[in-house]
């Protein structure tokens, strides 16, 4: 019979990643800073809180950052050499001993539990079963659902955090990398074709910019670390993918307004 999934501990709702009030300092700090005044912005958040409802159930900032947390463990499977064979591939492992799964996750994540963990990387066809053994399925982890939105808070968390030093404390040459590249007048109907064009290459990237982060971690070091993020996004203004309208604006013969499609790569700071 299939194990039931774990439940995560519930944690403090007004610490750890996901915050609410450090997500609303932070735009707060970085609106005041543009020249938005603070009456006016409480004026506004009330009354967009007031139309909100409440939520079904409380946050639980624990599952946010053992979300974020899990892909470490497949990221550091496909760059260990003692978990790779001589085609720098991925080996098997077993869940116990001395070179296994859980040795690897304790590594990796020496807070949880690694039965915990192995149950949700099976959940998110991170790993794969070979007989008594385990494979990752790919070098990432893919969240969906209602996981995918939990999992890009750590990134909205890290652009806010990167815009307020940039905009507020950060001088001519310490700014933290934010690149943006613009179309002003993209196609319409190019939209998914580009999309799928630049996850293919992100992907390549960002695995390039971690395996350039462990050579750093391997390096050893007795003082204090951080946690370093790097991220692609796209953003279009006004959105149109997902809307109800997209697949009439980009049909044949119908005029398409122009979109911005823009990439933005944050990739020596939060985010």
């Amino acid at each position: 019979m299939k194990r039931a999934l774990p439940t995560l501990p519930a944690g403090p709702t007004d610490a750890g990643i996901g915050n609410s009030r450090e997500f609303l300092d932070l735009l707060a700090h970085i609106l005041v800073h543009m020249g938005h005044s603070p009456k006016k912005l409480t004026r506004e958040f009330d009354e967009i809180c007031s139309g909100l409802p409440e939520p079904d159930h409380a946050w639980n900032p624990s599952y946010l950052n053992f979300l974020t947390a899990l892909p470490g463990v497949i990221a550091r499977w496909h760059t260990d050499e003692q978990l790779l064979n001589s085609a720098g591939v991925p080996v098997p492992l077993l869940l116990k001993g001395s070179v296994s799964l859980t040795s690897l996750i304790a590594r990796v994540l020496p807070d949880e539990d690694p039965a915990v963990v192995v149950d949700f990387l099976i959940k998110f066809q991170g790993i794969r079963r070979e007989g008594n053994r385990f494979l990752p399925t790919d070098r990432q982890l893919r969240f969906t659902e209602q996981n995918a939105w939990v999992y890009g808070l750590r990134a909205l968390l890290g652009i806010l955090r990167t815009i307020k030093y940039n905009v507020t404390r950060a001088g001519p040459s310490d700014t933290i990398q934010e690149r943006v590249a613009v179309s002003l007048h993209f196609p319409v109907h190019a939209l998914p074709a580009f999309h799928r064009w630049l996850k293919k290459h992100a992907k390549e990237f960002l695995w390039g910019v971690y395996r350039n982060m462990v050579r750093h971690e391997s390096e050893g070091s007795s003082g204090p670390s951080t946690r370093l993020s790097v991220a692609v996004f796209a953003f279009e203004d006004p959105m149109i993918t997902g809307t109800p309208s997209a697949s009439e604006e980009a049909g044949p013969g119908r005029s398409r307004p122009s979109v911005g499609g823009r990439r933005r790569s944050r990739k020596v700071g939060k985010r």
